[in-house]
């Protein structure tokens, strides 16, 4: 059966590989530098083992695990976009990371890997844009070995009332108009973005779609007044 929402994922995202970078620090203002080191130290990888992430996109944060790894750890990164995952093999070059990485056109749904082979799995601000969360962190808990550790990080619904209407004007509103004075990939993929948000689990659902997969001590941690939520679970 076709899935039409990963045939449009993957169409919007391969217009902007190049410019997804600047598109992620402009909506985030920054801040994802910060989150994407809370991933790592939450995630604990194993420098001699196998670091997993999923809809690793221009390959942001594969190449944070990439960086801790020595000559036996490897870092790995999925997606569903092959102009994304051409991006991250120039960034990883780039970086002197190449040898360190392995780069695989794969649905997150559906990875092809044994099972208990990595050390940690992680998604980032990519969880709202698969087609089944709960199969993607049933499989991301599949190859993860006992004792390893299944992140989430994704972009949320602020609790403040007062902050939230602040917020929802600006992703639905500030947020579109910047995308049109760029491009219409750029505006397309803004708008996307900003009502993608808007629908997004919160932490606690997304701490329960862990437990449900087997994952023990499921955490949500609200980050930047609720912007995103970074959570966590342990592999039994």
């Amino acid at each position: 059966m076709r899935d039409y929402k990963a045939d449009y994922v993957r169409s919007l995202f391969s217009r902007i590989p190049a410019e997804y970078d600047s598109l992620l620090g402009l909506l985030t203002l920054g801040q994802d530098r910060r989150w994407r080191a809370l991933v790592v130290k939450n995630a604990n990888p194993d420098p001699d083992g196998f670091a997993l992430d999923v809809a690793t996109g221009t390959g942001l944060m594969a190449s944070e695990f990439a960086q801790l790894m020595r000559p036996r750890g490897l870092a790995v990164g999925v997606d569903l976009t092959m102009s994304m995952l051409q991006t991250a093999k120039g960034r990883m070059k780039t970086r002197g990371l190449y040898n360190r990485t392995a780069l695989i056109l794969a649905r997150a749904e559906d990875l092809p890997f044994k099972d208990r082979c990595f050390a940690s799995a992680s998604i980032s601000l990519a969880l709202r844009n698969v087609s089944d969360a709960s199969k993607t962190l049933g499989e991301m808990a599949r190859v993860t070995r006992r004792g390893g550790v299944v992140v989430s990080l994704d972009f949320a619904r602020p609790p403040n009332r007062l902050f939230r209407l602040f917020y929802y004007d600006y992703l639905l509103g500030l947020f579109p108009l910047l995308g049109r004075m760029v491009s219409n990939a750029w505006a397309a993929t803004l708008s996307y973005l900003g009502r993608s948000i808007l629908r997004s689990r919160t932490g606690e659902q997304i701490a329960e779609l862990m437990s449900k997969q087997g994952l023990i001590g499921a955490k949500s941690v609200g980050l930047t007044m609720g912007v995103v939520c970074l959570v966590y679970g342990r592999k039994r």
